[in-house]
Parts: structure tokens; C-alpha cells; sequence
């Protein structure tokens, strides 16, 4: 048995069947299927369960799995430190949407101006996926402002973020001192795409107390809804740093409803297996230096 098995048994298990693996390793179906098929010999047991032409992972399976990736994430982490004509220092970094928009783009700049040379690849996704791809070795680390529950992951708070109610600087509700259910609902609310699953927790708990927004604009992204509240009276729930430079320029505002303010952590994720290399403790270096520094942090 050599890491060259692992590498194939890993590839078999992220792309779900021998062919997609085959492709990804540039490799012949049938050397795949006998890699799998040695393994199995080799150990006397049964790693994949083979049900309608895809395959699904046995218990003992799951468990080798977890020992592969750990073996193989220490053996590249051996080569890159052993490998005399490297002198970078390389990082693979995730973010969530709201954290990769506002929050990974000044520790970037804070980190290439370490004097540790550090080279990064940033991948910005749905915290669910960031989570797989932390889980499964591809990525260092990760900032999230996400729910994760990962027994394989170190999740740690490092700062806090508000889901607030936004609204144009003019909006007539800002003159008012008293707001309630019934004045919202006078107004449209830009929620996200119809159908969408990424509705956040602030327009959930609006549902929860019975508030409907009549809604008649739905966005797929941030900077869209951003735009809308600009040029309407309509209503929308953002996280606040994603509107800090907007408030900062009196352009958009957040409606003083205390009910309608909901904190949330946001999390620096890292498998717990995971070699902390000198890049990694630099960017987290960074990352305490801006949370310290930084205005919209929430936490207290």
C-alpha cells in the first residue's frame, strides 16, 4: 500500500464514481477500479458500497477516509517544507460571501505586507461548502459567518456581525421616533430570489413575529440589493458590515429597531488535524490585528 493508493481512494471518494476519478487523475477507469480493489484485498474489507452506478462509502470506509486525507495533508505539508528551492509560504483561504467581501480583502493586503513571502489562493463560497472543502483538506482555513457543527473542524468566534433592517438615508421612516409592525409593512422589502435558500436569519425571525413585507423586488446578490434600497423606500435585511461604507457616507441607514438587530459570530474554521504552518499563523497574526482594529465588529 503507497500514498499513491490514498491519493486514488481520496479522488474515488470526492468524485463518487471510478470514471469522474479516473478523469481527475488522469488515469484509466480500469487502473482506478484495481487501486480500489487492491485496497480492499490488502485490508480485507469492503470500502465502497456500489448501488445504481454510484458509490457510497462503507463505515470502515468513512474511517479511512479521515485517515487518508490526514496522511496525505502531512506528507505534502513534509515536501513543502523540506523542499529547498520553495521560499514561499502558501495558504489556501475560504470565506463566506458577506466575510469574503468585506473582511478577507484587508488581511490579504495586511498579509502579502508580512515579512514572512506568503502566496494565497482565496475561495469564496456558500458556508456549507467552505466547510466541505476545509473538511476535506482542500482548503487551510476559513472565515464564515455561517452555521457549522463539524466534529472534524476547530470552530472558534473570533468576532461578531449584526443582520440589521437597511434603508435608504432618505427614508421616510428615519424621521419617526416610534416604528412599528404595521408602519414596515407599508413599505416593499428586497429579499433574495424567489426560491432562494440562502434567506437570512433576520428575515426569518420577521416571519416568526408575524411581520410581512410585501416584497416586489428579489436579488441575487448583495451589491443588487445595495443598489435597490438607493433608489427606493423599500426595506432590506443585511448584514451591517456589508453596509458599513454606505453608513459611513450617509447614502444608507439602519432602522433603530432593536427588535430587529440580530447578532451572529463569526468563525475562523480549521480542521483539527490540521499542520499549523508559518502561513497559517501569520494570516491568523492579521486576522487578530484587524478584528481589533476593525469598526464593525459587533462583539463585546
Amino acid at each position: 500500500m503507497t500514498l499513491h493508493h490514498l491519493e486514488v481512494f481520496v479522488a474515488v471518494c470526492q468524485e463518487k464514481t471510478m470514471h469522474a476519478a479516473a478523469e481527475k487523475l488522469n488515469l484509466s477507469q480500469p487502473s482506478v477500479s484495481k487501486i480500489i480493489s487492491d485496497l480492499e484485498k490488502y485490508y480485507n474489507i469492503i470500502l465502497f458500497e456500489r448501488i445504481n452506478h454510484r458509490l457510497y462509502l462503507t463505515p470502515i470506509g468513512e474511517t479511512m477516509l479521515e485517515h487518508a486525507l490526514h496522511i496525505l495533508e502531512l506528507f505534502h505539508h513534509m515536501e513543502d517544507d523540506i523542499n529547498i528551492h520553495s521560499q514561499t509560504n502558501h495558504i489556501r483561504i475560504g470565506g463566506s460571501v458577506s466575510v469574503g467581501s468585506c473582511i478577507i480583502p484587508p488581511l490579504i493586503k495586511r498579509l502579502t505586507q508580512e515579512n514572512l513571502p506568503v502566496s494565497y489562493d482565496v475561495t469564496i463560497n456558500n458556508t456549507s461548502k467552505i466547510e466541505q472543502l476545509v473538511n476535506d483538506y482542500e482548503l487551510d482555513l476559513a472565515l464564515v459567518e455561517g452555521y457549522v457543527d463539524n466534529p472534524n473542524l476547530i470552530i472558534k468566534d473570533v468576532m461578531a456581525d449584526e443582520l440589521v433592517l437597511a434603508v435608504s438615508a432618505k427614508h421616510p421612516l428615519l424621521s419617526q421616533q416610534n416604528i412599528t409592525c404595521e408602519d414596515l409593512e407599508k413599505y416593499h422589502f428586497i429579499t433574495r430570489e424567489d426560491g432562494s435558500s440562502k434567506r437570512n436569519q433576520l428575515e426569518l425571525h420577521m416571519q416568526k413575529m408575524g411581520i410581512k413585507l410585501p416584497s416586489n423586488y428579489a436579488c441575487s446578490s448583495v451589491d443588487a440589493i445595495k443598489q435597490a434600497l438607493l433608489y427606493t423606500d423599500s426595506i432590506a435585511a443585511l448584514s451591517r458590515m456589508m453596509i458599513e461604507e454606505e453608513i459611513k457616507k450617509e447614502v444608507l441607514a439602519i432602522l433603530p429597531l432593536d427588535d430587529m438587530r440580530i447578532k451572529r459570530s463569526i468563525r475562523l474554521i480549521y480542521h483539527k488535524n490540521k499542520y499549523i504552518s508559518p502561513a497559517m499563523k501569520a494570516f491568523m497574526k492579521v486576522l487578530n490585528e484587524h478584528i481589533d482594529e476593525c469598526s464593525y465588529n459587533t462583539a463585546t
